[in-house]
């Protein structure tokens, strides 16, 4: 007897979670936030010390603006600097960074929007 009635409780819970997930699922559908995609390219290609580096995201399935949590972040050696970025219009976001030091360094690009958190990663290799 105790065994049906856990065993009742638990396909219920399972149910019951089954549903939350795919109503927030499909809340998510409806605001256009399932599919999002995000470029991250960095000009020029071949980085020289010094030099201006002018980094692009552009994300595709949702219509962002300006006040959209969009971070470009440079690593070095472990060390996270956040630069400060451009909205371009059209879903394009910009920022610049000069590398003073040559070496080989993380460029990670960040889309906190709603529920989604969008990850890039490139590497830079600079002379």
């Amino acid at each position: 007897m105790r065994m049906r009635r856990t065993a009742g409780i638990l396909a219920a819970a399972v149910a019951l979670l089954s549903l939350l997930a795919a109503c927030s699922r499909e809340n998510l559908r409806q605001v256009g936030l399932i599919g999002i995609e995000g470029t991250l390219e960095v000009e020029p290609a071949q980085v020289r010390t010094g030099e201006a580096v002018r980094m692009k995201a552009v994300f595709t399935g949702a219509a962002l603006d300006e006040d959209a949590n969009v971070q470009f972040v440079v690593v070095a050696d472990g060390q996270p600097v956040t630069l400060k970025h451009r909205y371009e219009g059209g879903n394009t976001y910009t920022a610049e960074y000069r590398f003073e030091q040559p070496g080989e360094y993380d460029v990670d690009l960040h889309l906190y929007y709603e529920d989604v958190h969008i990850y890039k990663k490139n590497k830079v290799s600079v002379q």
